[in-house]
């Protein structure tokens, strides 16, 4: 039986809800290892709950981008019975905001491209659109899945294995968000719009450029592969074809020189290239690939330095291969890794 508006109302609110939980209790919204078990057990009820709580991660991502006098100004006009349960008083500002907007999306029906096919080329539908000049997409990837997407302006973003990335389009700006994740990006010349990639609080700018940009716990670094780019940090630089540069979240910038179209480019053929990485690094780009889980005994292994290449076909055995590179020990249990150091 086909659920009723009334339904549907109720599960959006009970979506809405957990949300603002997560968020209040600073848990992280993508990361179901930390959702409390009642609300696994409420996403396990039914597909519907996990297709409307995933929905609204979604929602909740853009209504953090969009103006918050034209949504307030937009809330204030809907019914009553659109519009959240106003006894909140315990609940932050900023959440009950992202809340209410992600409901002001929902109400007006935002088109979001959704499907997840592998490995298939997406279109962004010019339609969708929150404010009369402001186009708004969402996309993600799950783990060990790519995918092409060719924006409005014929840009294009190879979207790499549980990556999620908020698109924002006007007539004065070209604005993307990479919460999580990796991406190849070729830009579509246009010296009217500048085309930004934001990750936490760094900011990459291009103008018809073609650059990777790969998302870590604690830094971003960026790949040049043709054309120019300005990197936003505490020393703002510019890098040319051929540079690299890594920033922390704090602003601190490190130059070097790119890995190569071939190597930069490797993660679409199931090959992850590290030069001087940081194991935990390569380990959060194992978690997007895998489903198998690794735990670090002594968080000083993170810090470890890697160098060489993982093929994401095999990354059991990699993993198994660690204690031949590194002073440590490798245990299994099931699907569960653990390093220990000797």
């Amino acid at each position: 039986m086909n659920p009723t508006p009334d339904d549907l109302s109720a599960i959006e609110e009970q979506a809405a809800d957990w949300l603002l939980f997560l968020q209040e209790q600073q848990l992280s919204l993508s990361n179901s290892e930390s959702y409390p078990a009642q609300l696994n057990e409420w996403l396990a009820q039914s597909k519907l709950h996990s297709d409307t709580f995933e929905k609204m991660q979604q929602l909740w991502h853009i209504s953090t981008q969009l103006d918050t006098d034209y949504v307030e100004q937009q809330l204030a006009q809907l019914p009553e019975s659109d519009s959240i349960n106003k006894q909140t008083t315990q609940r932050s500002k900023i959440g009950y905001f992202a809340l209410a907007a992600a409901f002001f999306l929902l109400s007006f029906t935002v088109y979001l491209n959704v499907e997840q096919p592998s490995k298939q080329t997406a279109t962004v539908a010019k339609s969708s659109k929150v404010t009369s000049d402001v186009q708004n997409q969402f996309y993600r990837t799950h783990i060990n899945e790519h995918r092409t997407i060719t924006l409005a302006d014929n840009s294009q973003v190879d979207l790499g294995a549980n990556s999620q990335l908020a698109v924002r389009y006007s007539d004065t700006f070209r604005e993307l968000t990479l919460y999580q994740g990796e991406a190849l990006f070729s830009v579509s010349k246009d010296k009217q719009r500048p085309f930004i990639v934001r990750h936490q609080h760094n900011q990459v700018e291009a103008l018809g450029t073609v650059f990777n940009v790969r998302a870590n716990p604690a830094s971003i670094r960026v790949d040049v592969l043709e054309g120019t780019v300005a990197v936003a940090a505490e020393q703002p630089v510019k890098l040319t074809q051929g540079q690299a540069a890594e920033v922390t979240s704090t602003g601190m910038i490190s130059r070097s020189k790119a890995q190569g179209d071939k190597l930069t480019m490797a993660w679409q053929q199931g090959r992850l290239v590290y030069q001087n990485a940081r194991l935990g690094d390569v380990l959060n780009d194992v978690a997007r690939y895998s489903e198998l889980k690794v735990t670090l005994s002594n968080k000083q292994l993170a810090q470890l330095t890697y160098n060489g290449t993982l093929l994401t076909s095999e990354i059991d055995s990699w993993l198994n291969s660690l204690d031949k590179i590194y002073p440590i020990k490798v245990s299994q249990q099931g699907g569960v890794f653990t390093l220990t150091a000797n």
